[in-house]
Parts: structure tokens; sequence; C-alpha cells
């Protein structure tokens, strides 16, 4: 009868036990799949943040234009860690730029499989996740994240961030998975990315055939199979939606039912126990369970608000793990939130940035319109003065001046331009000397008053000899900006007091005016770049705001520094440059060449192809007692050098057929005019033009408009010194 009352409960704790064995079991597969989840989550979402940091850099102007210097630096600049570099590919698959190797280092071809891939993105224009790769220089296994750059609408470059393969084992560590698990990570193809344990042993080669069978068939599962170091383990797996790889999680079997058998034998233990206090056991149980179940439902909630669930700590491992993958979750999408956020704010500021520099493009065409059709319109009206008959000869004389003067303007304006170009691009260079600050402003003024700029003001001098170490040209510059400043804002027979001084151990030059002076609200912006005072619509003082920035830039590059001061509009402004007074200018001289004799009769071959300055230049030149063999192309240039032998060239650099760095090549190679002088005359004046003239061959380096006076000089100590190693630019 006892045995008989014994056989229901002995069957239901059969039952019992065989339901909590596969509780166990389950329980532990779904903590597996849990696992597998967050830890896709994380590579997912270390891919999507490396597809939008190149989505950031690829709107780069630097790396839209493929300016591999610049990119870079800028690539560099938002690396994250040694285990990452990025990489910058032609359509034709040479890589323009590698953060993986120092700057000026030669980079290795790309690999067949590597070009396929890039043509594949470049072809597609969608950006893609690659399958484990081995980086050439290094043998290293590495993925890539491939993005295309688009210019125009189309794709011009491949921007590439490349991950050493061990970087995606990061997303394991931070979970602290027990030691006897067995993580991988395998491509499209079934190659290992990241494996632990072994990785030295796996990693690139073929997982095992039924795991990869398995995780073709389906987007995720459970498979219980023989790892390749012959252990035997439950394999949970799934697929990353960004990559298309396969991540899998493999629990030992005799861990998982270890675990359960463990539960089992506390069961049998326990059975005696939990007859005697199964209501006890089963209130206190379903309390704990409820407990555990809301917070998981309010974790649930709050992460639905887009909020990371803090990982709480129940009595229930499941429901632990279930809060932990929570918390990961949240902490995945806020972290994605923040992105997004950051780019909508940088795309912001970067709208903001073009539209603020397209109006200021707007304003200084504008400007520069109006400060090109004022002389053009003196020089046209000069011309038809010139040309009309019965004028009288001091009108034709007053005509030649003004359209002297306005060249000379249209010139200054170019100048101004091209030298704020090269100090904000850092291709200037100054030719250091000593000069005498005080009478450097003094050929200044007495130019200026000789010109008729300055006949109309009251002119206060205090000028001491100063002697600095500086560019000349620079420095009048600076001090001709400065005067013509003060002028164009003074009205006539206003006050303009400049001074030279010494401070200390710098040398002060100080130019005030009684003029409009300068309103509080400009006054700290009065050295940017295109920034002016408030003009009429007829603009009568005229200039593109680019004047007392240029002097600010040039004070800067000589070691000194500029200030303004102004009481307030119509008041009057004040400019102070300081200078430092060097001891070597102090001490030393200055030497100049040895003078050659005024009126000496030279040869000289003049080629230039625009036919109305080859006569100017030319007419000049027979004006100056000069003897001149004229040609319009090169080859016809070089054939009169090879007949006439004269003794000087002027070659104009954009020549028809042969241009100007054929033909002084040709010269430096032909018999007996080898060593003839050839000066380059050419509307290119940057620092790179002047280097490659020097390279080419040519003795000195003009820039259009020529000075005639400057380029006579230039002749006569080129044909005496013969001084072929030295290149100027003028």
């Amino acid at each position: 009868m006892a045995l008989a009352t014994l056989i229901p409960v002995i069957i239901f704790s059969t039952v019992a036990i065989g339901q909590l064995l596969e509780a166990e079991r389950s329980a532990a597969l779904r903590g597996m799949r849990e696992t597998v989840n967050a830890i896709t989550l994380a590579i997912d979402a270390e891919l999507s943040s490396a597809e939008a940091a190149l989505a950031v850099l690829a709107q780069s102007e630097a790396i839209k234009s493929g300016d591999s210097d610049s990119a870079y630096w800028q690539a560099k600049a938002v690396g994250k860690g040694r285990d990452e570099w990025t990489v910058l590919t032609a359509l034709n698959g040479q890589q323009l730029m590698n953060t993986f190797f120092p700057r000026g280092a030669a980079l290795p071809v790309l690999s067949p499989r590597s070009i396929a891939r890039i043509e594949n993105v470049a072809r597609t224009g969608v950006p893609q996740v690659s399958d484990l790769v081995i980086v050439t220089a290094s043998m290293e296994h590495a993925i890539a994240v491939d993005y295309p750059v688009k210019v125009d609408g189309r794709v011009r470059y491949i921007l590439t961030k490349a991950f050493r393969a061990d970087h995606f084992a990061g997303a394991l560590q931070e979970r602290n998975l027990p030691e006897s698990w067995v993580i991988g990570i395998f491509d499209r193809s079934g190659i290992s990315i990241v494996r632990r344990p072994g990785a030295e042993r796996f990693v690139g080669r073929p997982v095992r055939p039924e795991l990869y069978s398995a995780s073709r068939a389906n987007a995720s599962g459970v498979l219980r199979h023989e790892t390749r170091d012959g252990v035997d383990v439950f394999d949970s797996y799934t697929h990353s939606r960004k990559a298309g790889w396969t991540i899998a999680v493999g629990v030992p079997v005799a861990e998982i039912e270890l675990a359960a058998r463990r539960a089992v034998w506390l069961s049998v233990l326990g059975l005696g126990a939990a007859v005697l206090c199964a209501a006890t056991v089963a209130v206190v149980f379903a309390r704990r369970l409820i407990g555990s179940i809301d917070g998981a439902v309010d974790a649930a909630d709050t992460l639905a608000k887009g909020e990371a669930p803090p990982p709480l700590k129940t009595s229930v491992g499941e429901v632990d793990q279930l809060h932990l993958a929570l918390n990961n979750a949240g902490t995945l999408i806020q972290r994605g939130q923040r992105e997004r956020a950051e780019l909508l704010l940088r795309e912001q500021q970067a709208r903001r940035l073009a539209e603020e520099q397209n109006k200021a493009k707007d304003e200084f065409l504008a400007m520069l319109g109006h400060e090109l059709r004022n002389p053009l319109s003196a020089i046209t009206s000069a011309i038809d003065v010139i040309e009309a008959p019965g004028m009288k000869q001091a009108t034709v004389e007053r005509a030649r001046s003004i359209l002297r003067q306005q060249t000379e303007h249209l010139g200054t304006i170019l100048n101004d331009l091209l030298d704020l170009s090269r100090i904000m691009s850092g291709k200037i260079s100054l030719n250091i000397a000593p000069i005498d600050l005080g009478r450097t402003v003094q050929m200044c003024i007495d130019t200026l008053k000789t010109t008729g700029r300055m006949t109309g003001h009251r002119l206060v001098l205090d000028l001491h000899p100063m002697r600095i170490a500086a560019d000349a040209t620079r420095i009048e510059q600076i001090v001709n900006n400065l005067l013509i400043n003060a002028v164009k804002y003074t009205p006539e027979d206003g006050l303009i007091d400049v001074s030279v001084r010494q401070e200390g151990e710098s040398a002060v030059l100080t130019v005030k005016d009684t003029g409009i002076g300068i309103s509080a609200d400009l006054l700290p912006h009065i050295f940017d770049v295109f920034v002016q005072g408030s003009t009429a619509i007829d603009r009568a003082q005229g200039g593109l705001g680019i004047g007392l920035s240029l002097v600010h830039q040039l004070v800067t590059m000589h070691g000194g520094s500029v200030a303004a001061s102004s009481k307030g509009a119509g008041q009057g402004s004040s400019f102070t440059v300081r200078l430092p007074v060097s001891v070597a200018a102090a001490t030393s001289g200055t030497t100049s060449p040895n003078a050659l004799p005024a009126g000496v009769s030279r040869r000289i071959l003049l080629v230039e192809d625009n036919e109305q300055a080859r006569l100017m230049v030319a007419s000049m030149l027979g004006a100056h007692g000069h003897i001149v063999y004229e040609s319009g192309n090169g080859l016809d240039g070089l054939k009169i050098a090879v007949e006439e032998r004269p003794d000087i060239a002027i070659v104009d650099i954009g020549l028809p057929g042969m241009d100007g760095y054929q033909f002084v090549r040709k010269v430096r190679d032909t018999r007996g005019i080898a060593g003839m002088p050839v000066i380059a005359l050419t509307g290119y004046g940057q620092e790179t033009d002047r280097q490659r003239a020097l390279q080419a061959g040519f003795n000195l380096h003009m820039v259009k408009p020529v000075n005639i006076p400057k380029l006579l000089e230039e002749i006569d100590r080129l044909i005496v010194h013969d001084d072929s190693e030295t290149v100027r630019t003028l």
C-alpha cells in the first residue's frame, strides 16, 4: 500500500526530473542564442560606426579632389587604434593613400581579389564589408569596409577602413565568456575571422562543413557537432546583417549536461524536503520568478523608449542574462543615436559654413568685377583718346599716363590676389636681407607723391634710420598698403602722420590719419580677408578688402605684429607695425651687383604667340636700341636661335606646338646656343611655376605684365654675368 502510494510520486518525480533536464538544457541554449545575438549586435554596430566615419570622411574636399597628402593626415587624425587603418584607392586599383604606412612610403599593388572587390563597390555604388583578406605588406589577416566616394554624382574613389581580424575579438572579451566555450566568426565563404580558442591555428582556415552548410541553410539555429579541435558542442549561430558573416558560440555538451545533472541531483536530494514544504517553496519561487519577470518587462519597456536598462541582478540566471542582453542592446541603441546626432550636427555646421563661404564668394566676385571694370574702362577710354585724330599732344600724353597707371593698378590687384593665395597656402618665401625701414618708408612716400596719390593731404613725417632683416619687396608692400589705405579713407586736406622709431628690440612703424575711422564692430575683424567698412554703391574708395589682410600675413611671416586702433567712426585710425630689430642687420652692409653701362645694343630673340603683346614688347626693346628677332611659336624661334645666335632669348611658356619648357630644353641640348641666357615670360607666377622653370633650364622667371625697365636691367645682368644657376620670380 505504501509502495502503491509512492508509485505516483516516483512517476511524477521521474517525469519532473526529465523535464528539469530539458529545461536546464533549453535555458543554456537560450542563453547561448542571446550571447550570439549580443555579439552580433556589437559587431554590426562596429561596422556601422566604421561606415559612418567613412561617410563623413568621404565628404572632405581633400578626399574628393584626390589630395592624398591632406587626406592622409585627416584619416590619421580620426583613426581609433593601431589595429585599423584607412586606404584611398583609385578606380584602377592604385592606392593613393594608406595610413598603414608612413607618409611618403611606397604603396604595394593590390591583389587581383582586392581589385575585384574595389571594382564591385564602384559598379554598385553601395558600401560593402569584405570577407577575410590578407594584407600584402604584413601578411596579416584583415577585413575591409569599402565606401564609394562620389564626386558630381559619380564614383571617383573608394575609401576603405581596414581592421585586423583580431580587432573583432574585443566583442568577445567584453562579455567575459567561459574559457571552455568555443566562439567563432567566419565570413560568407566559410573562412574563420575570429576563433577562440586556437586563433593561431584556425583563423584563415575553413570551418567545419556541417556548420557552414547549416549557416547557409538557415539564418540562425543550434547545431550539435564536433569542433575542429575535437570537442562535442552545442553550436548556436546567427548572421550579421551588416556583413553577412556568421557568429557561432559553442558550449561543450558535457558542460550543459553537467549543469543539468547537477540540477537533477539537487532535485533528487531535495525531493523529500520538497514534499514537506512544497507549498512554501512554490509560493517563494513564484514570487521570485514573478518579480524577475516584472523586472524584465520593465527593462523591455525602458529599451522601447531608446534607453539602456540597468543590468539588474536577480536570482534567475536566465533573467540575468536577459537583463544583460537588454542592457547591451540599449547601450548600442544609445550609441547609434549619439552618432546620428553628431553626424546631423556636423552636417548642419558644414552646411552653414558652405552658405557663409558661398556668400563671401559672391560678395568678393562683385567687388572684383567692380575693381576690374574701373581700370578697364579708363584703359579703353585712354586708347580711344590716343587713337582719336586731332588730339593735342598734352591730352595724348595724359592718356598714356592714365593707361600706364591703370595697367599698373590691374597688375597690383592681380599680385595682391596671388600673394594672398600663396601666403594662405604656405607657398611664399622671403628673401631676407638687411634694409633701412625709415629709408624704405620715405621711398614709398616719394613714389606716391610722384603719382599724385598724396598731393591733397597734409603729411607729417618722423622717420628715423632703422636697420632690420627683412624682404625689401614685402616691406614695401606692407608700407604701400598702409599708406594707400590712409590716403583712401582720409579726405583731402586731412592729416596723415607717419613715423619710424625704435622701442626696445622692435622697429615700430606707425601710420595715423584723421579719416573716416573704424567702427567698433568692424575693428576686431579689420585684418580678416575680404573685410571692408561700409561703402556706398559707387565704391569710391574701391579695393577688394585684402590689403590689410595681406599686411597682417606678411608682418607675421617676418616675426612681427600689426595692430589697428580707432576711437570710432569719423575719428581717424592708427596702424602700428612692430618688426624685430636684427643685430646682423644693424651691423652688416648691403652690396649690389655691378651696374652695366647704359645704351649697349643687344641681339634679343622674342618668342611670344600673342601678336599684340609681342609687338609691344619688341617695340619697347627696339626703342632702347636693341635688335629684336620675333617668332610666334617655339619651332621657328629655335630655328632663329640656331641661325642668328642672339645674346639672350625671352620666351613665353604657353606656346603652340612646342611650349616654353620644351624650347629651353632644346636650347640647352643644342651646340652653339646651349649657354644662351633664356628668360621665361609668363602669366603663371606660383612658386611651383618658378621651380619648374628652374628644372627646365630657364635663367629667370618673370610674370606678366612685364615691367620694361626691370626687364632691361635683367637682360644686361644675365648677358654679363651668365648666371644660369639662379632663377628668380619677378
